[in-house]
């Protein structure tokens, strides 16, 4: 079964949780992932800049993506939030469970 998981970075754990949780809660994904830590290079209005971040792995479907990207720009305090999105085979019983989860009742 085909999901999707996306990949978006936040400046520290307090917004990435208040993103992860207000995803899950209004049942806009399934499960989100949080990974503190990661060191960020990146170019942004002409120089290159390091960071240390939380990345965020968020799982849901193809139905909730638009949707989740509106609240994650909604929440998120930069200006482009990284939106990353991958189409993954989940195991049938996962996906199964994911979407059960997302298209019950909210």
């Amino acid at each position: 079964m085909t999901i999707k998981v996306v990949l978006c970075t936040a400046p520290s754990e307090e917004v990435a949780h208040d993103i992860a949780k207000q995803l899950v809660e209004s049942k806009l994904a399934a499960c989100v992932n949080i990974i503190k830590g990661v060191q960020s290079v990146y170019a942004w209005e002409g120089s290159i800049h390091t960071d240390t971040e939380c990345q965020l792995v968020i799982k849901t479907i193809s139905q909730y993506v638009l949707e989740a990207y509106d609240k994650v720009s909604e929440l998120h305090p930069y200006d482009v939030p990284e939106w990353l999105e991958l189409n993954a085979e989940a195991s049938h019983s996962y996906g199964t469970w994911l979407q059960q989860y997302l298209q019950s009742t909210k």
